[in-house]
């Protein structure tokens, strides 16, 4: 029988300074986070280096023995925890609408994802060759004719290829909303897909740790809270 895409990590040996409730809130800041920089790619063509690899990089943990080697700097989520207080405020909510659909979406194609199995066995497969990103320095993210700035586009390329080949054939898709250049621009293209790929591994992380969607609505308060008590945590410890 074919493996899931992403196993759960062992409970014994998961990081101990964060509880369940923590861990699975910080799945779903990655979550979000990668719903903000969607939005923040389709909108302005552009986002920060070190979240979006922050965001992506835990696609390539497929057997992750703890969660810290998913997210190994609390600090690289601040963007998700911050947009995670900003989706759960009353007075915020509808400004970041895009992005709360994003993140909805993202969660019902976990639900699709895990019900085909062979999906799951290919992903697997192919995602074991795709290596780590790497943020790019102001040298080499100024010319796009950098050794590292080629081999990053080649990594985003292959998410993006993989996720068209297996995710863009479910029922259900994103439509993401933005200016008409930037979605027109294969290497923008190219990390929006690999965003929306990597939210969906984080949804599936949030879903092992117990979240789901109907929580979502009875714990908006405690989500809201969780998010702003781990984000203080990141700032004071960088």
């Amino acid at each position: 029988m074919a493996s899931a895409v992403w196993e759960e990590p062992l409970l014994s040996n998961m990081c101990d300074s964060l509880s369940r409730w923590e861990q699975q809130n910080l799945a779903l800041a990655a979550v979000a986070q990668c719903a903000a920089l969607v939005h923040s790619y389709a909108a302005r063509g552009d986002g920060p280096q070190v979240e979006t690899c922050a965001a992506i990089n835990p696609l390539l943990a497929l057997d992750p023995p703890k969660i810290s080697q998913i997210y190994p700097e609390l600090g690289d989520l601040s963007l998700g925890l911050r947009t995670l207080q900003d989706i759960f405020s009353s007075d915020k909510m509808r400004e970041h609408a895009e992005v709360v659909r994003y993140t909805l979406g993202m969660l019902l194609l976990r639900n699709r994802l895990v019900a085909g199995r062979s999906m799951q066995e290919e992903i697997r497969q192919r995602l074991r060759h795709v290596d780590l990103l790497q943020p790019l320095d102001a040298e080499a993210l100024d010319d796009p004719d950098h050794p590292r700035h080629q081999e990053q586009d080649r990594q985003f390329r292959q998410l993006a290829s993989l996720y068209q080949d297996t995710i863009s054939t479910l029922s259900y898709r994103i439509q993401v909303q933005g200016k008409i250049d930037f979605l027109q621009d294969e290497n923008i293209a190219n990390k929006i897909r690999s965003l929306l790929f990597a939210g969906i591994r984080s949804a599936v992380l949030w879903y092992q740790l117990g979240g789901r969607r109907w929580r979502l609505v009875i714990y908006r308060k405690r989500i809201h809270e969780t998010a702003h008590n781990l984000r203080r945590t990141a700032i004071t410890t960088v």
